[in-house]
């Protein structure tokens, strides 16, 4: 049997590996509603205080998710409620880091920057000993490496700006939320657990507003457009497509799926803000979208080759013998 006959046989055959594919599909669904918040983000920060369309963005995620949750919250062990305002402090931060270096760096070129966290969320795994660096991992994180260089160079020198900066800071905090969203037990409602990453944002955003913003302008028409688009699909459904997906599929397999993000933030950013891409910058954007998905691909590649080779096994086991001489029809 040929490989994309065993996978589709495979699919139909086997519960988990459809509950797999769904995942997989609903992660593909996220990255690109993100790719598309990065014009929508850069618009709104230009005529609106960052902290404070932030606090928009998660008060609109937290009374939806609210809405939905707000029963089971108190089924959450206290651990894992701890556990789960401290991931949500973590992706604040890398909201907070990406929309302000969104203020003066193109959408396009921040969506593949961020996208760095593919590669960095093997590497973290294998810091915290839940996976080993290879060969394959060094050559990504190289790659991304490489890439991120031209894409930085511009008239024969680099140039590295602050808002460049902040935006890889943000790959790193999105890259260890990954991380620890994977280190939520499957037991735990993926609904509630989201609720309580926007709680966690909303609490931050809410006391840097106050502290950085003390006179906040009447909220633009734009603004509240993408404050409630980025809260409703790129947070709010986000969390609870994210928290449940890699229930089902592995860490490295999610952050696979969700390294497509750049491709549709640079789609974004030429079809809404006609941004241009060097020859230079195009070829370290090849290098970095390598990068991101050389170890992921290798480890989606391994989990399903191991799935498949359980799958035939089980089904020669299941497959009564036929007796010496008997006919085969």
């Amino acid at each position: 049997m040929r490989t994309p006959a065993l996978f589709m046989w495979f699919a139909l055959e086997n519960g988990m590996a459809k509950k797999v594919l769904v995942a997989d599909g609903a992660m593909l669904l996220i990255a690109v509603i993100w790719g598309f918040t990065f014009p929508m983000v850069k618009s709104a920060v230009q005529i609106f205080p960052v902290y404070s369309f932030l606090a928009v963005r998660f008060a609109i995620a937290s009374i939806a998710l609210l809405a939905l949750t707000w029963r089971s919250l108190r089924h959450i062990p206290l651990k894992w409620v701890i556990f789960g305002l401290i991931t949500g402090l973590v992706n604040f931060a890398g909201f907070a880091l990406q929309t302000y270096g969104l203020q003066t760096v193109a959408p396009g070129r921040a969506a593949f920057i961020t996208g760095l966290y593919g590669a960095l969320v093997p590497l973290m795994l294998a810091i915290a000993g839940r996976n080993r660096l290879t060969r394959i991992m060094w050559l990504a994180i190289g790659l991304s490496v490489s890439g991120l260089a031209l894409l930085f160079w511009r008239d024969l020198s680099p140039s590295l700006s602050l808002g460049d900066g902040l935006v890889v800071l943000c790959a790193f905090a999105f890259a260890a939320q990954i991380v620890m969203v994977g280190l939520f037990p499957a037991s735990l409602d993926p609904k509630p657990m989201a609720t309580l990453q926007a709680l966690s944002c909303l609490g931050a955003a809410a006391f840097f507003a106050l502290t950085s913003d003390p006179v906040v302008p009447a909220l633009p028409a734009q603004t509240l457009g993408a404050a409630a688009f980025t809260g409703l699909l790129g947070t709010a459904l986000a969390l609870v497509v994210q928290t449940w997906a890699q229930r089902h599929t592995s860490t490295s397999h999610a952050a696979l799926t969700l390294c497509t993000e750049p491709v549709w933030g640079a789609l974004a950013g030429v079809v809404l803000f006609r941004e241009v891409f060097t020859p230079l910058a195009v070829a370290g954007c090849g290098l970095m979208l390598a990068g991101m998905t050389a170890p992921d691909l290798q480890s989606a590649w391994r989990s399903f080759a191991r799935r498949v080779s359980w799958m035939r096994a089980s089904h020669a086991s299941s497959t009564p013998a036929i007796p010496i001489g008997q006919p085969v029809r």
